[in-house]
């Protein structure tokens, strides 16, 4: 019971730094739940659980969802989703740790990166959306991060924020709406990974209606640093442990 308690929390609080900070849910609790989980379970539970956090950000900004981008997104991940299936089924855990980590690492170079970087006076056209859904399809199937293709997307189409979160994560929805449903028929999802998802789903759906008010009075920048700080220890952790294993 202390188990599955400490697993709901890791995931209200993926939910609540999601909410506040626009980013961040997986990466925040996937590698806390490996310190409890062998790494194939802990971005399966990821999968299912971040789903929902996915849903709730979707739902809030579903007015700002760009459908067309969407769908063309969608459809070009569904090409990089046997690739990241694969790689999960058959990875040992020095692989699955080590590219968990190097995705979450690509996120933060992003981050970081990114008040570096300018737009362009023009956009890149629509039919880029193809190689970054690729790429994002594998990564979200294989480690469950697959944000970072897609946020780098948004920015090269000058997405505004609401844009962006509504967009991203109605892509990430649509793109484990085909995931899981594979990784169940594969037969990855044994024991009590359902259970475990669907109570980390309820948590997340509670975690993402808490950060709504609190989002409108405490500062979101506080939290993103905060955020950012953990992200960075995860990744040490991650390639640690994948050296280590």
């Amino acid at each position: 019971m202390w188990a599955w308690l400490c697993f709901c929390i890791t995931w209200l609080l993926a939910a609540v730094l999601s909410g506040l900070t626009s980013f961040g849910g997986n990466l925040f609790a996937v590698p806390l739940i490996t310190l409890a989980l062998p790494p194939r379970e802990a971005i399966l539970f990821g999968t299912l659980s971040g789903s929902a956090i996915f849903l709730g950000m979707a739902v809030v900004y579903v007015r700002h969802v760009l459908w067309r981008e969407t769908a063309l997104l969608t459809a070009s991940a569904l090409g990089g989703i046997p690739l990241g299936v694969w790689f999960l089924a058959n990875a040992g855990a020095r692989a699955l740790l080590l590219a968990a980590g190097s995705a979450l690492s690509l996120f933060l170079l992003w981050q970081f990166g990114s008040r570096f970087l300018h737009k362009g006076e023009r956009a890149v056209p629509m039919w880029c959306a193809v190689p970054f859904g690729l790429v994002s399809g594998v990564m979200m199937s294989a480690v469950s991060f697959g944000g970072p293709p897609l946020v780098l997307y948004a920015f090269l189409r000058h997405w505004g924020k609401t844009e962006t979160l509504g967009t991203v994560n109605a892509v990430s929805i649509g793109i484990m709406a085909f995931v899981i449903p594979w990784l169940w028929h594969k037969g990855l999802f044994t024991g009590d990974l359902p259970l475990l998802g669907l109570a980390g789903s309820v948590a997340a759906f509670v975690g993402i209606a808490l950060s709504i008010p609190l989002a409108r009075r405490l500062p979101t920048e506080i939290f993103r640093r905060l955020l950012l700080g953990m992200l960075v220890l995860s990744a040490i952790m991650l390639f640690w442990r994948g050296f280590a294993a």
